[in-house]
Formats: structure tokens, C-alpha cells, sequence
């Protein structure tokens, strides 16, 4: 299938189109591992955090080591579980997406929270993230947009081949290549509706500052993808659709 025929099987983007087809995602996802591991094992085993991040580890020159980490508290994995339970019923849409099978662990370094497409489906949360559940909330929706979206890349990848790492994050952090700044740009736009629907609700939990500086950040990120000449097919064509969908100034957010 070309780029544009996946993006119309999967039916739009992760966290951002309300209708898209998580399974159609998972099962394309498998496919293209089981042909990188050359093996005949049931479709889901592809799918298992820690076969696949084995299977990136022997086949992709270069891939990350896991970054300093330990297991979750007691008391962590019941803010996990809390904060899953908040966001399926707050966004039920979200419910497939949420029971992706992942690993997650506790970040031993300074960072918020981290993922890598060269380790799916591995999710690392530092010690702010559990600062309060709406934070929590907001780092799952943040990384597991990452999980996702870097699905469609083992698929076809955002960049062109080569591609430098001359952009910046509208945060300032710099070194990041155009894959980098499209999850991002992705990123926000999940992280959007998840605190436009947080305001909305009338939850006491809402932070209207927050959805300002996401919007803020989305446009930037936009604006330096639209400017990039090292975006592959996919890759322009969900900055399109990104840029479609934000076109609606009132509506605050990408779901309708």
C-alpha cells in the first residue's frame, strides 16, 4: 500500500482523528515485523513490548540502549491505573489505544518521561510525572501518541533518507531530525484534546494556561515541518492533514 492508502486504512491519526482504526494499525504493524524477523509466529506475538524491542535491537544499526530505569512503586502503578481509568472515561474514543500493550518503567534520570521508535512500545516516566494525576494523565497521552505515531513510521518513515538533525523543538531543545519534530507536532495535538475535553467537562482539573502553550507549541512545530524540504511522502501528508485539521481557529482542539 502507498502512504496515502495506509493513512486511508488506518483511518486518520492516533489521539487526533476520532475514528481511527487502531486494529487495522496493530495488524499492518505486525506484518512488517514478521517480515523483519523472517519468522511464522502468531500476528500478536509481534506485537509483545519485548520481542519487538529485541527485534529493533538486532536489526537496527545503532539502536539505543534503555535508559536508567527501575521498576514502578505500588503506589505509582495505582496512579497508572487511575490515570487510564480517568482518560477512558473522559475520552472513551481513547479505550484501544490506552490498552496498547507496553512496558512502562520508572525513569531514573531528570526527564519527565521518554519513549524511541527504536524501543517500542517501551514507555520510561520520571519522578514529575507522578507529581499529580493530571500530569500523569497528560505524560501518557504525550508518550503513548509517541508508541503510535512511531507505528505508522516502522511503516513508512517521516523523513527522507539522511535526513539532518538541524531542527528544534519550539521548547529550544535543538538536535532533533524532522521524525522528531512531526511526533512532536503530534504529540501536541493529542495532548490538545485531552486538555480541551479536561476544560470542557468542567473538571476543577482543567489548566487553560496548558492548552494555550500546546496550541502554541503545535503551530511552531507545524510551521518548521511545513518549512522542511526532508519530510518523505507520509510525512508531508500528515503535516497536511495536521494543518487541515487545525485550520478551524475555534474550535481548540482536533476532534470536533
Amino acid at each position: 500500500m502507498s502512504p496515502s492508502e495506509i493513512l486511508c486504512e488506518i483511518n486518520g491519526l492516533p489521539f487526533v482523528s476520532p475514528a481511527f482504526n487502531h486494529i487495522k494499525l496493530l495488524t499492518l504493524v505486525a506484518v512488517v515485523r514478521k517480515n523483519i524477523a523472517g519468522s511464522e509466529l502468531p500476528l500478536k506475538t509481534y506485537l509483545n513490548p519485548d520481542f519487538a524491542t529485541t527485534l529493533y535491537q538486532r536489526h537496527v544499526e545503532g539502536a539505543p540502549a534503555f535508559p536508567r530505569h527501575q521498576a514502578l512503586s505500588n503506589t505509582e502503578q495505582a496512579m497508572l491505573v487511575e490515570a487510564r481509568n480517568n482518560l477512558k472515561t473522559l475520552l472513551p474514543e481513547w479505550t484501544g489505544l490506552l490498552e496498547l500493550p507496553v512496558n512502562i518503567h520508572k525513569l531514573l534520570t531528570q526527564q519527565v518521561s521518554l519513549t524511541n521508535p527504536v524501543l517500542p512500545q517501551q514507555l520510561f516516566l520520571g519522578e514529575q510525572a507522578f507529581v499529580n494525576i493530571t500530569d500523569l494523565e497528560e505524560s501518557l497521552v504525550h508518550e503513548l501518541s509517541h508508541i503510535w505515531s512511531s507505528m505508522i513510521a516502522e511503516i513508512y518513515d517521516f523523513q527522507v533518507k539522511d535526513s539532518t538533525n538541524n531542527y528544534t523543538l519550539p521548547s529550544g531543545t535543538g538536535g532533533k531530525n524532522p521524525r522528531g519534530i512531526l511526533l512532536a507536532c503530534l504529540f501536541a495535538a493529542s495532548a490538545i484534546n485531552y486538555h480541551h475535553k479536561l476544560l470542557t467537562s468542567g473538571s476543577a482539573r482543567a489548566r487553560p494556561e496548558r492548552l494555550d502553550y500546546l496550541r502554541s507549541y503545535f503551530f511552531k512545530s507545524l510551521a518548521t515541518l511545513q518549512a522542511s524540504a526532508e519530510l518523505s511522502e507520509i510525512g508531508k501528508l500528515i503535516t497536511t492533514r495536521l494543518d487541515e485539521l487545525s485550520g478551524d481557529q475555534t474550535a481548540n482542539s482536533f476532534q470536533g
